[in-house]
């Protein structure tokens, strides 16, 4: 009798108007001229045609993060009669052709709060940040979070919070934000990701998944409407094609309500720290905002980074001081380069800059006119770097003058370039792998695996080369041996399921490649076919991040996801050591001139072993 009455008492509250109602619409997915974007215009007239406070999005609003798609959307969602209030997901934050910058030009922000009737609604970005990992809200999102909680929201607002993600096991550091979410008494927390409507338990907050506005596996288009009055929820599904919407979910919210729901997430677990005692940290800097790129030495004693409100800062690696900073403004993605005294660094502006690394210096500074979020290589005074949609680069170290231009790329350039006595051999999100003369920039040749998916495309993966051969490994799965001369496929092997991690021994003589659950291996890069030196079972468990794994003395080192360094014997790949440094991603591993190893991590952390 109880849900009866709790469903008459909410139909009465809407009624009355009483509730607060509104339509929330998650994991649209559109690209222009395909079903999905028809789809989301038959959304927008019927919720036109109903009463609704107003409408929220969780991201995923398109298929790529391209410019094109987001204005389409921006287009329609300009229909909607009702105010909207709009979220990224990971569609449009992993493989953003702008870095971001269209979606931030379109709809000002990637945050939100706003306070209607006895609620407080707050929304915020989970990432992943143009690569491949788990979601993560940045550090600076986190300290935004509680300061709009604790100084916007009225005192008897009930909170409701909104993000892509999950607020569990997915993204990496959903303890932190369902800890500052519990300090604030949050009743409910809407998300999308996972296309189907479910009930969730987060940490104790009841979590509502809505479903995708795609018809497959559903009855047809559609979106989710929620009511709220006092401390309880009513879900609907509103089909595009009936009049009435059909229940889903009723209940107070409370931790009883969804008690019988296993909590959606797994608190890290560090104890393999204690298994390699004499492997420890012995210098850990906290950065206040996150960090998605690798660290750089920067010459003596010295090692840069740059974070992602756009810091760019060089410490001294003896006093652990920080020497300087620049604030270059917008999210730094690339990883800055260092040569001869010179800091090397591009912008999501699309500036690439040149700075004295003694002292911060400014020497120059090239538009480029499009996003900068890979690494550049410097060799004999030129930089070599490619840019957002469209161009690969050779630029004098000295005067920050274009040397030549290469624009034969339709897709962003994300990963640094691998270089030999005469060629360049890049990556990019166009399905290509390019090959470049060094001395001209004319290309040489393209090679495609032979999809035409452009997410399966090389993009993120820093190429390895070895006498007349390059490597590579990509999201198709395989690894793959291309000629150097020709372009043309020398051998390509899925028996072990590779993603974007790999690197090379110091002599080049091998190849090493993660793969996506626990293993670790070691190919020859002289024979003519693909066989194994070592498999390695390193038991990191499923696994996507990108980090190029990296050889130092007799050592591989590669990085996980979730916060793990692991160290292999380089000459029998048998397991040397581990330490979790956090529970993100590790964005790069280096070595300095005393032999000590560096990382940093997606949750602003610079460490050193």
């Amino acid at each position: 009798m109880l849900p009866l009455l709790l469903l008459l008492a909410g139909l009465n509250a809407i009624a009355l108007g009483q509730a607060v109602r509104f339509a929330f619409l998650t994991d649209l997915h559109v690209s222009p001229g395909i079903e999905s974007e028809a789809n989301l215009e038959e959304i927008v007239r019927d919720i036109n045609q109903q009463a609704f406070d107003f409408v929220v999005i969780t991201g995923d609003i398109t298929n790529t993060g391209s410019n094109a798609e987001l204005q389409s959307v921006h287009r329609i969602l300009g229909k909607l009669q009702p105010a909207y209030h709009i979220l990224p997901g990971n569609h449009e934050t992993n493989w953003s052709e702008s870095a971001g910058n269209t979606y931030l030009q379109l709809w000002k922000a990637d945050r939100f709060s706003f306070s209607y009737k006895d609620y407080f609604f707050v929304g915020f970005n989970t990432g992943p940040y143009l690569k491949m990992g788990d979601g993560h809200v940045k550090q600076e999102d986190l300290v935004w979070l509680r300061q709009e909680l604790t100084n916007k929201k009225p005192a008897n607002a009930k909170l409701i919070s909104l993000a892509h993600y999950p607020l569990g096991d997915g993204l990496d550091n959903w303890y932190e934000v369902t800890g500052i979410l519990k300090e604030h008494q949050a009743l409910l927390a809407l998300c999308g990701h996972g296309h189907r409507l479910s009930v969730h338990n987060f940490d104790g907050i009841t979590g509502i998944m809505g479903r995708s506005s795609l018809p497959k596996g559903t009855d047809g288009v559609g979106y989710n409407i929620v009511s709220l009055w006092g401390d309880s929820v009513l879900i609907e599904e509103k089909l595009v094609n009936q009049e009435k919407p059909r229940l889903f979910y009723r209940s107070a919210l409370n931790t009883g309500s969804i008690a019988t729901i296993k909590v959606n997430g797994k608190l890290p677990d560090y104890s393999i720290n204690k298994t390699y005692p004499a492997h420890q940290p012995d210098y850990i800097f906290q950065d206040s905002s996150s960090i998605f790129s690798a660290p750089v030495i920067a010459g003596k004693n010295r090692i840069a980074i740059g974070n992602s409100t756009g810091k760019l800062t060089a410490i001294n690696t003896r006093s652990k001081k920080e020497l300087w900073s620049i604030n270059l403004e917008r999210t730094l993605y690339a990883t800055p380069a260092y040569s001869n005294d010179r800091i090397v660094i591009g912008t999501t502006t699309g500036e690439l800059s040149c700075f004295e690394a003694s002292s911060g210096r400014k020497y120059w500074t090239t538009a480029i006119k499009a996003p900068i979020i890979g690494e550049a290589v410097i060799e004999q005074d030129r930089i070599f770097i490619g840019a957002g949609s469209g161009s690969f680069y050779c630029i004098d170290l000295n005067t920050g003058k274009v040397i030549w231009e290469n624009r034969d790329f339709t897709g962003q350039l994300q990963a640094r370039p691998a270089i030999s006595n005469e060629v360049i051999v890049v990556g990019a999100w166009d399905t290509f792998l390019h090959c470049i003369d060094k001395a001209t920039g004319t290309t040489r040749w393209k090679w495609n695996n032979g999809n035409s998916q452009k997410l399966y495309s090389p993009g993120n993966v820093v190429p390895a080369i070895y006498s007349d051969k390059v490597f590579i490994v990509a999201p198709d799965r395989y690894m793959t041996a291309i000629d150097i001369r020709t372009g043309q496929t020398v051998w390509r092997n899925n028996q072990y399921k590779v993603r974007e991690s790999m690197g090379q021994s110091r002599d080049g003589q091998t190849i090493y490649a993660k793969l996506m659950n626990d293993s670790i291996i070691a190919v020859p890069a002289l024979d003519s076919s693909f066989h194994i030196k070592w498999a390695t079972n390193a038991r990191f468990g499923y696994e996507h991040n990108p980090c190029p794994i990296r050889s130092y003395n007799g050592y591989v080192y590669a990085g996980t996801k979730n916060g793990e360094l692991i160290v292999l014997h380089e000459a029998g790949g048998e397991l040397a050591w581990k330490y979790k440094v956090g529970n993100a991603a590790i964005n790069g591993i280096v070595q300095d001139r005393n032999k000590r190893i560096w990382v940093t991590t997606t949750e602003g952390k610079l460490i050193r072993f």
